[in-house]
């Protein structure tokens, strides 16, 4: 039991730092556990190959920089990814990579899958329900879930319900996002943090479809 705990904490957890990577600039203090060489980087022994060169590039990036210079490049490149004000050059939303246009049908769909699963977009946020970080945001939500249930049939429930979204939303274009910021970006660490997220959705859908067995 204990076992299965640390494996739902852990993917709980590693969701938070990656929807966060993508809801908003990365914060200073980000920037001062990399120079401090205060940043949790994992044993990259226990990662499969992607997120070991994820990693190794973020480490790598934040070698010999200062705090204000990482903070303050780090700023302008999520600036320039996600927020404009020119066109976006990786394109962060699923309808675009799905439906090729913006509010399409996998927008509908999304919307019914948080609803079922009781929850809304706060009116403070204002990227629509298909943006990288809201279906990041909602997996770490189901994780949640999964660690409060009382028993065997709410936990087997909510490992479904991340099943079924992994497969009809994250893996039908989260991958081809990743490769694309790969392609584009000049700077390694969002470069890294687009091999991470790649290489942790590879495992986490392993690791559900083990789990419901």
């Amino acid at each position: 039991m204990k076992e299965l705990m640390d494996v739902l904490e852990f993917r709980r957890d590693f969701y938070a730092f990656l929807y966060r990577m993508y809801l908003e600039e990365p914060p200073r203090e980000l920037a001062n556990d990399l120079v401090k060489g205060e940043f949790p980087f994992p044993d990259l022994e226990s990662l499969n190959k992607e997120m070991a060169e994820g990693f190794e590039m973020i480490k790598s990036y934040a070698s010999g920089k200062e705090v204000g210079e990482i903070y303050e490049d780090l700023v302008d490149e999520f600036t320039l990814l996600f927020i404009g004000p020119y066109n976006l050059p990786v394109q962060p939303y699923e309808t675009i990579w799905v439906d090729e246009k913006m509010a399409g049908q996998s927008l509908l769909s999304l919307k019914n899958d948080y609803r079922e699963a009781g929850i809304s977009k706060s009116k403070a946020y204002p990227e629509p329900e298909d943006h990288i970080a809201f279906e990041l945001m909602f997996m770490h939500h189901l994780c949640e879930i999964g660690l409060s249930a009382k028993d065997d049939e709410k936990l087997v429930k909510t490992l479904q319900i991340q099943i079924d979204f992994m497969d009809n939303h994250i893996m039908k274009w989260v991958p081809d996002f990743c490769e694309k910021m790969i392609e584009y970006e000049k700077s390694d660490f969002y470069k890294g943090i687009a091999k991470i997220t790649r290489g942790f959705l590879d495992i986490d859908n392993e690791v559900l479809n083990e789990l419901l067995d």
